[in-house]
């Protein structure tokens, strides 16, 4: 069981990163958008006087609306060309169920993601001579698989809530921007008004990029980053378990109908 699990894991990752590589929409979503982002908060940072911009929130923020944003129109495209393919009816018909289809789909969206972070640190490293001196290195890439974790799970959350109905297309669509706002994916994030801040604490991606960035400045304080870890595995959890749920929903749907249609 484990060893056809794992030929499957593989075959659709392997199936999986040729559609990234060779579709070029993607790569601009993981180095084209995340570059022009970072070129804006560069360009916003002199104009509010500051000579050297933050590059923890400039490039390698930029870096991870990269992630989010790959991670946002693939789950979004996959079932859309599933649907468009005829392909769809087909994943939930057979015996691997669509929740591990989507699961290793959706991992592999996120490591394909991992590209726009490495070339936001390679650019801050090289290009504007960044120091890792003074970071918690165990602590950032703690934090960094934390986050990796919770745009895995909201990524299998949202693949299965398109599975079920068309109609959330149009909703997952305005995600990308409004979550990076809420979670400060270029800013810290105690800016941000008092409502705006509890909107945030909904999504665990804010907790794990709190304690990603407190890592990069420095932060050693064990306390303070176990607390935003323990949050955003809690409110990953949430959401897997809620993709799991969606997913009954599918298969309840497709035996009362026979079909795949917009509910």
């Amino acid at each position: 069981m484990t060893g056809r699990l794992f030929r499957l894991a593989w075959r659709q990752m392997n199936v999986q990163l040729h559609v990234r590589i060779f579709n070029l929409y993607s790569l601009l979503l993981f180095f084209m958008q995340p570059a022009i982002f970072s070129c804006v908060g560069m360009i916003l940072s002199k104009a509010a006087g500051q000579e050297r911009p933050d590059l923890v929130y400039t490039v390698i923020g930029g870096g991870m609306l990269g992630m989010w944003s790959g991670l946002i129109f693939t789950s979004t495209f996959d079932i859309n060309r599933d649907r468009r393919d005829g392909t769809l009816e087909l994943i939930v018909a057979s015996p691997t169920s669509l929740g591990v289809v989507e699961a290793i789909r959706t991992f592999t969206n996120v490591i394909s993601g991992l590209v726009s972070m490495v070339a936001a640190f390679v650019v801050a490293i090289l290009i504007f001579n960044y120091s890792l001196s003074d970071t918690n290195i165990l602590g950032a890439l703690v934090s960094l698989v934390v986050i990796l974790f919770g745009m895995w799970a909201i990524g299998v959350f949202l693949a299965n809530f398109l599975a079920w109905s068309r109609l959330s297309g149009s909703l997952v669509e305005f995600l990308e921007i409004p979550v990076a706002l809420v979670c400060g994916f270029m800013y810290p994030i105690w800016i941000l008004p008092d409502w705006m801040q509890a909107i945030s604490k909904l999504v665990p991606i804010r907790w794990a990029l709190e304690a990603f960035y407190a890592a990069l400045l420095g932060e050693q304080d064990l306390g303070f980053l176990w607390k935003r870890w323990s949050a955003a595995l809690l409110l990953s959890f949430i959401f897997w378990i809620s993709a799991r749920w969606l997913e009954g929903k599918v298969h309840d749907h497709i035996r009362v109908t026979g079909e795949m249609s917009s509910i």
